[in-house]
């Protein structure tokens, strides 16, 4: 029975938001809350732990000025790029390029992952997301 679990742990895929975990070395093991294999925009917000220790640093008052700003960007960049996707998840496996993202290298909790297949996937705040694409709009028109 041990068995048939240990390979299911090893087998598993994103259904459920169950942990995948990829193997990268005999000893050594990297879980990933979700896996992205196609090309996406994912904007990632923080999860209830990270906004009781944005609360705690910040001050509750901060908080939602900063969640408010976050709201507004996050319309903005929905609006611009519609197919994003929504993900409060801290780590993030691309295994297409060999690369795991994780949120917790980042002070900022409210990032955008920018992930176009073939090359590693760019992470930027929300400020810099929605300049690059107001930029990219203008040189557009």
């Amino acid at each position: 029975m041990s068995f048939s679990i240990l390979i299911s742990t090893f087998s598993c895929t994103k259904t459920d938001n169950k942990p995948v975990v990829k193997k990268i070395h005999q000893d050594q093991k990297i879980k990933a809350d979700t896996v992205i294999t196609t090309s996406a925009v994912l904007l990632l917000s923080p999860d209830e732990k990270e906004i009781e220790e944005i609360k705690k640093k910040q001050g509750e008052d901060n908080f939602y000025t900063l969640a408010d700003d976050a709201n507004y960007y996050s319309a903005e960049i929905d609006e611009a790029a519609p197919q994003t996707i929504y993900l409060s998840h801290r780590t993030i496996d691309f295994p297409k390029e060999n690369y795991v993202f994780s949120k917790d290298k980042f002070e900022d909790k409210w990032i955008v992952i920018d992930y176009k297949e073939g090359y590693q996937p760019k992470a930027y705040s929300l400020v810099d997301y929605h300049s690059l694409i107001t930029e990219k709009q203008s040189s557009d028109r």
